[in-house]
């Protein structure tokens, strides 16, 4: 028989077992990938790229009722059995890792994440606090773990020739967010396993969270739509939406998520920590979660803190451009949408503890000194002081200050001044401003002239007030004022008080304001009264004499 019969003949047996498989009945198939086909794609190509053997061809025509097996549609969606494929475990990739985590990996010693680490399966990988995992898998997707997140990875597997990536991860604690590419070219099933329920997505951004307070688990949907399974009930949840799974019970069905809160008021710069972030409470929030990060992405995020009530008070990160984003919770834990804007913080070195003059204080009008405590790891400082709480017009500015104190040469005549500090280090560069800080230099106390002595008074005199100062004397035994003998407020300028025995006595003079503001006593003076001798006793002293004569 000629080459030509025989291959004839070779096709007509061919087609009558394609013809005898298409009306046998389907063999049972357990799990099963899709693939879509594209162009060029036949059961031959096919078969060779994904399955395990040439042999499944016509079980693969049969299963999914292929009329012609060398020409189909792009397009059409091919079903294809998990026991059919090739399948290799692949791993995945730390890209980013901020904060402590630890990979706990199978008989052995937990380790540190570190970025670049491969993960495989089974590792487990526990997030402390303030301490964020991104992953990438084989297929790009990424998935970041937020602070205190453990979760494992129960499935990292190619079937075929990368004709499906299928990931599964195991969340036992914790949130996190990934981002699932939709036209990467290659399929993708993507699943997020939690004790309450199973979401499985493709082409998209989805966050998903254990509810610890209410045994359950929160699934939210920014682009593209996620399948959530639960207790004999799948639902789907597109975009905008959310659904809560409580253990034991269906996915609840699906609710729109909360709008994004209003930042437009909210601060874009910080001078201190923790940071207070405000805003006006959002319709139907019970409670925000904001989060901070390095890039406008949140890849690297840095900070994370949720609170029921406003502002936020949180956040210990050091001095940079960050990106805020805040979304409200409702009373199903569903999370809403973000706000984001950017901001940046200043907070180091911190403002150095001020000694003197403290807020509302007063400057010695004689040695008009500014003093702090000393800071480790600060190189100097600068001082600027001025009649104006605005500071546009500075009296004195010195920006290499060394020492924690400084005393001005050129002194500031009475009245309200403001001052404030910042410091500097050669790590963080020049600190933020401390608050303005009110002080005044007072008038300084008069100086009271030598006392006149007439019998049985004492007279002292000094400068006269200034319009609505008065003044506060005292008269004492001991330079201590332990023992006061004479104290009398006055607005004149001099005042007489009745003479004492001889010995040696103390004054000293403050001078008050118009407002009440009492300035600085001024320095002790010494006042020595002298022995004196009576009319009577003179005349009983003479009186022997006058006998006498």
């Amino acid at each position: 028989m000629c080459l030509g019969k025989l291959m004839s003949r070779f096709g007509e047996i061919r087609s009558l077992l394609l013809v005898l498989l298409m009306i046998l009945p389907v063999p049972v198939v357990a799990e099963e990938w899709i693939y879509t086909v594209r162009p060029g794609d036949n059961l031959w190509n096919l078969t060779e790229r994904h399955l395990k053997s040439m042999d499944y061809v016509p079980q693969l025509q049969q299963l999914n009722k292929v009329q012609n097996p060398y020409v189909i549609p792009p397009g059409t969606q091919l079903r294809i059995p998990v026991a059919w494929s090739e399948v290799q475990n692949t791993s995945a990739r730390v890209i980013s890792v901020y904060g402590a985590a630890a990979l706990q990996r199978k008989d052995q010693e937990r380790m540190p994440v570190e970025q670049g680490m491969q993960l495989l399966i089974d590792d487990e990988i526990h997030s402390g606090n303030d301490a964020f995992v991104t992953v990438e898998f084989a297929d790009n997707s990424h998935l970041r773990m937020q602070e205190n997140t453990r979760l494992r990875f129960d499935n990292m597997r190619i079937f075929g020739d990368y004709g499906l990536t299928d990931t599964l991860i195991d969340l036992q604690q914790g949130r996190t967010e990934s981002t699932v590419p939709e036209k990467s070219g290659k399929a993708t099933r993507f699943r997020i396993k939690t004790p309450s329920a199973i979401s499985s997505v493709r082409g998209t951004d989805f966050r998903v969270g254990i509810i610890e307070t209410q045994f359950g688990t929160s699934s939210e949907v920014l682009t593209g739509s996620v399948e959530v399974a639960g207790e004999k009930r799948n639902v789907k949840v597109p975009a905008g939406f959310g659904t809560m799974t409580a253990q034991g019970m269906p996915p609840v069905s699906p609710v729109k998520l909360l709008p994004p809160p209003d930042l437009s008021g909210t601060a874009h710069y910080y001078q201190s920590l923790p940071l207070v972030i405000k805003f006006n409470p959002l319709k139907g929030a019970h409670a925000y979660r904001a989060q901070i990060a390095a890039d406008r992405d949140f890849k690297n995020l840095r900070s994370e803190f949720t609170t029921a009530s406003l502002p936020f008070r949180d956040g210990e990160i050091p001095d940079g451009d960050y990106w805020l984003r805040v979304r409200g919770i409702d009373g199903l834990s569903i999370e809403g949408k973000d706000a984001v804007i950017p901001f940046a913080l200043n907070a180091y070195p911190e403002v150095p503890f001020i000694l003197a003059p403290l807020p509302g204080g007063m400057a010695e009008p004689e040695k008009q000194q500014f003093k702090w405590a000393a800071q480790t790891d600060v190189s100097h400082y600068a001082v600027m002081i001025s009649k104006d709480a605005d500071f546009s017009t500075a009296l004195y500015f010195n920006p290499e200050v060394k020492e924690n104190s400084v005393t001005l040469s050129e002194l500031l005549t009475p009245g309200h001044y403001f001052w404030r500090i910042f410091s500097v280090s050669a790590r963080e560069g020049a600190g933020p401003f401390s608050d303005t800080m009110a002080f005044r230099v007072p008038y300084p106390a008069p100086t009271v002239g030598e006392a006149q002595l007439d019998d049985g008074k004492m007279t002292f005199a000094w400068r006269a007030a200034e319009e609505g100062q008065s003044f506060q004397f005292q008269f004492a035994r001991d330079k201590e004022f332990n023992e006061i003998l004479h104290e009398e407020s006055t607005a004149a300028s001099q005042l007489t008080i009745a003479k004492p025995d001889s010995g040696t006595y103390y004054l000293r003079i403050k001078t008050i304001e118009s407002d009440g503001f009492q300035g600085p006593w001024g320095k002790p003076q010494a006042v020595d009264v002298p022995f004196g001798i009576s009319y009577w006793f003179m005349l009983l002293m003479l009186l022997p004499l006058l006998v006498l004569i």
